[in-house]
């Protein structure tokens, strides 16, 4: 088994960086705000971010390893993006079965929810640069791929859809998935009000 990590290209590599940095200063400046200056938290949202893309697509790597997949690549930004996403490509020497193709969509919301809700069982590691980063990243995730879902169609403009479209072709309900996620969200966000955790250093209300 192989396992590999690409470097994006130039072009993508310059896009990247620039969103990542404009999400730090926006970190930075909150930080500011809300805990005396300290740009180590800054600084540790930035990484909470790109480990929280590296999670989710972590989480397809694993399910595809244990599916039977060789040549595994994890691509971070993904193709179809240029900011918090990524993709996993992969080579199959037979064709996996419709349950295994829907086990990989759901993993990386797998692993990226299972991150995230254990930095929130624990305040102080929530409450970190780090956390704070991962938690936004894990949300924004979850939203993000439920409105792509339904404001984007496959084969348009040559998106290929994301991993709920890939469980709906799989045969799974993807619905079910997009209430799903949804309603995580939702649940630790109250979490997160009740425990006045921020999210990426905004109070919120929810």
């Amino acid at each position: 088994m192989h396992w590999s990590f690409q470097i994006p290209s130039a072009p993508a590599n310059i896009n990247v960086l620039s969103s990542l940095a404009l999400l730090t200063g926006l970190a930075l400046s909150q930080v500011a705000c809300a805990d005396g200056h300290d740009i180590g938290r800054g600084v540790g949202a930035a990484a909470g971010i790109v480990a929280g893309i590296y999670v989710h697509e972590l989480g397809h790597a694993a399910a595809f390893e244990l599916a039977g997949a060789e040549q595994i690549r994890i691509r971070v930004p993904g193709p179809q993006c240029r900011l918090l996403c990524g993709q996993t490509d992969v080579t199959w020497p037979v064709a996996p079965g419709a349950a295994a193709l829907r086990r990989i969509s759901v993993a990386g919301f797998v692993a990226s929810n299972l991150a995230a809700e254990g930095l929130l069982r624990h305040d102080s590691a929530a409450r970190s640069g780090f956390g704070q980063g991962l938690m936004a990243t894990n949300l924004y995730s979850n939203v993000a791929h439920v409105v792509t879902y339904y404001t984007k169609v496959r084969g348009r403009n040559g998106y290929r859809g994301n991993d709920i479209d890939s469980y709906e072709m799989a045969g799974g309900n993807p619905h079910l998935l997009s209430a799903s996620l949804l309603a995580y969200s939702v649940y630790a966000l109250r979490r997160m009000h009740q425990k006045h955790i921020p999210v990426l250093f905004v109070s919120t209300r929810f």
